[in-house]
C-alpha cells in the first residue's frame, strides 16, 4: 500500500487488519454489537450535520444572489453591460440509501480477515525473497493487493475482501513454487559464476539461502561469488602466458585460481591442459635427447632419457620403438663386449673366464652359435687341464697300471684338443715325461739262499734262487720269503722313476 493510500484511509477511518487467529464467538458478538451501535450513531450525527450545512449554504446563496428577469438584447453591437448569469439552483442533495450497519460491520470484518491473510502470505514470501524470483505472479499479487487497499478505503468491503482473497491465493501458489525457485536461483547463480559476474551470483545465491538457509550449493556458490572475479582475472592471465608459451607461469596462475576457488572447473581444465602441454614439451625434449645419445652410441644415457619419456607417456608407440632400438643396441654391444672378453681369455688360455663370458652371452641369446661352440670348447679345455694337472701334481698315481693307461689316453686326447696353446702344450709335455718315466722299468736284483721261496706282490711267485733280476716299473712292491722251519720275512721295495738299479737280499734266517 502506498503512503497516500494510507493517509487517505487514516483521515476517513482506521482499518486494522484482523489476525488470522479467531477469537471465541461470545467475545466477537459483544464487540460486533458495540461496533454496530457506534456505527449507527455516527451515521445519524453525520446526516444531521450534512442537512444543517446544506440549508445554511442555500440561505446564504439566496440572500446574496436574488432572482431577476434577464433583459432581451436589442442590438448586439451596442456596448451594454452584460447581464449577470442566472442563479443556478443547487442540486438536490439526497442522503445515500440506507445501509444495514450490522451487515456493513460484518463485511468490514470479513475484509479485514482477508487483509490479514494476504499480509501473512506476503510476509512469508518476502522472507524467502519472492520479490526476486516471483516475477509477474508476485507483481500481480501486489497489484491486486493495492486495488484491495483502495476498495477498503472506500469502504467497499466485499470487493476488497474478494481482491485480498485473490492476492492471498496467488501468494500461496508462489509459496508452493519455492523448490522450483530454489533450483532457478541456483542455476542463475551458476551461470553468473561462469560469466564472472560476482555481484549477480552473490544476489542469486543470497536469495537461494533465503529460501533454504542450509542449502550447501547456495552456501558454496555464495562463497565462490566473493572471489570469482579475481579467479577469472588469474585465468585470463594464465591464458596470456599460454599464448606466449610461458607454460610455467600459466601453470602458476591457474594454481592460484584454484587455491582461491577449488570449485572453478575452468581453472582446473586450464591447469590440466597446461600440465599436458608441459608434459608434451618434456616428452619431446627427452625423446630428442635420448635419440641423440643413441646415435652417439651412448646407450646407457639414451636408455635413461627414453625411460623418463616413457614415464610421461606409458602407451607411446614412438618411445616403445625407440627403446626397442636402444635395448637391441645395448644387447648387441654387450654381446660384442662379452665375445671380445671370451676371445681374449682364450688367447691367454684362461678358460674359466672364457666360459663365464660365453655363458653370459647365452643368457642374452641362447641361439648364438659362436657362444654355444665357445662354451663347449672352454669346458673341454678346462676338463683336460684339470686331468692333466691331476697326474702332474700326483705322479705316484701312474704307478697303477689302470691310471697309467688312463694317462696315456689323456695324452692322446690332449694332443688333439684345439686350440693348443702354450699352457696346454706344457701340460702335455709334463705328463708325457711322467708317463715315459712310469713306463720305464728299473732293474731290481733279488738275492736269496736257494732255500727260501720268494714271491713278489703284483709280480708273482719266483721260487728258490740265489739271485734273480727283475725289471719293475716305478711303484711300491712287497717281497715275501718263506721257508719250512723258519720265520717268514717281508720286505717293501719302493721303485722310483728314473732310479738306478736296486739290489735286495731276501732270506729266512730265524728258525722256529
Amino acid at each position: 500500500m502506498s503512503k497516500n493510500d494510507t493517509s487517505n484511509r487514516s483521515s476517513a477511518e482506521t482499518i486494522i487488519p484482523l489476525s488470522v487467529s479467531i477469537e471465541p464467538k461470545g467475545t466477537n458478538q459483544n464487540d460486533g454489537l458495540q461496533r454496530r451501535h457506534q456505527f449507527g450513531l455516527t451515521i445519524l450525527i453525520s446526516a444531521v450535520i450534512t442537512l444543517v450545512a446544506g440549508g445554511a449554504w442555500l440561505l446564504h446563496y439566496l440572500s446574496t444572489n436574488s432572482l431577476q428577469p434577464q433583459p432581451i438584447a436589442i442590438n448586439p453591437t451596442t456596448n451594454q453591460p452584460k447581464p449577470a448569469p442566472a442563479a443556478v439552483a443547487p442540486p438536490d442533495t439526497q442522503p445515500p440509501p440506507a445501509v444495514d450497519p450490522e451487515k456493513l460491520a460484518l463485511d468490514k470484518q470479513a475484509a479485514e480477515q482477508k487483509l490479514a491473510e494476504f499480509l501473512e502470505a506476503k510476509n512469508e514470501l518476502d522472507k524467502i525473497g519472492a520479490a526476486e524470483w516471483g516475477g509477474k505472479s508476485y507483481a500481480a499479487m501486489l497489484e491486486i493487493g493495492g486495488r484491495a487497499d483502495a476498495l477498503l478505503i472506500k469502504k467497499s468491503y466485499k470487493p476488497a475482501a474478494a481482491e485480498y482473497a485473490e492476492a492471498a491465493i496467488i501468494g500461496r501458489q508462489l509459496a508452493d513454487r519455492t523448490d522450483e525457485a530454489l533450483l532457478r536461483m541456483l542455476q542463475e547463480g551458476r551461470i553468473a559464476l561462469i560469466d564472472g559476474d560476482g555481484a549477480v551470483a552473490k544476489s542469486k545465491f543470497k536469495v537461494a539461502l533465503m529460501i533454504d538457509p542450509a542449502n550447501p550449493l547456495a552456501q558454496k556458490g555464495l562463497k565462490r561469488s566473493q572471489t570469482i572475479e579475481k579467479v577469472l582475472q588469474l585465468i585470463e592471465s594464465g591464458k596470456q602466458h599460454e599464448k606466449n608459451n610461458s607454460l610455467s607461469r600459466a601453470r602458476t596462475e591457474y594454481q592460484k585460481a584454484l587455491q582461491l576457488d577449488p570449485e572453478a572447473d575452468n581453472a582446473r581444465r586450464a591447469l590440466n591442459r597446461v600440465h599436458d602441454l608441459i608434459k608434451e614439451q618434456q616428452f619431446s625434449q627427452l625423446m630428442s635427447a635420448g635419440l641423440t645419445a643413441f646415435h652417439n652410441n651412448e646407450h646407457a644415457l639414451a636408455r635413461t632419457r627414453l625411460l623418463k619419456a616413457k614415464s610421461l607417456k606409458p602407451g607411446s608407440r614412438e618411445v616403445s620403438e625407440a627403446l626397442l632400438q636402444v635395448n637391441q643396441a645395448v644387447r648387441l654391444a654387450r654381446i660384442d663386449r662379452l665375445r671380445a672378453a671370451a676371445q681374449k681369455a682364450e688367447q691367454s688360455e684362461d678358460w674359466q673366464a672364457a666360459l663365464k663370458s660365453y655363458l653370459a652371452v647365452l643368457e642374452i641369446d641362447r641361439n648364438l652359435q659362436f657362444a654355444a661352440r665357445g662354451k663347449e670348447r672352454a669346458a673341454e679345455q678346462i676338463r683336460i687341464a684339470k686331468r692333466l694337472d691331476f697326474y702332474i701334481s700326483q705322479p705316484q698315481a701312474l704307478e697303477s697300471d689302470k691310471q697309467l693307461a688312463n694317462a696315456v689316453l689323456l695324452l692322446n686326447e690332449a694332443k688333439e684338443a684345439q686350440p693348443r696353446g702354450q699352457k696346454l702344450t706344457s701340460r702335455i709335455k709334463g705328463l708325457a715325461r711322467l708317463v715315459a718315466l712310469a713306463q720305464t722299468p728299473v732293474i731290481v736284483t733279488l738275492e736269496s739262499d736257494n732255500f727260501t721261496q720268494i714271491a713278489v706282490y703284483k709280480v708273482g711267485k719266483l721260487g728258490r734262487f740265489s739271485e734273480r733280476e727283475l725289471k719293475l716299473r716305478p711303484g711300491t712292491y712287497t717281497v715275501v720269503g718263506a721257508r719250512d722251519g723258519y720265520q717268514d720275512v717281508r720286505q717293501k721295495i719302493v721303485v722310483k722313476a728314473g732310479q738306478q738299479a736296486l739290489r735286495i737280499t731276501v732270506k729266512c734266517r730265524v728258525k722256529i
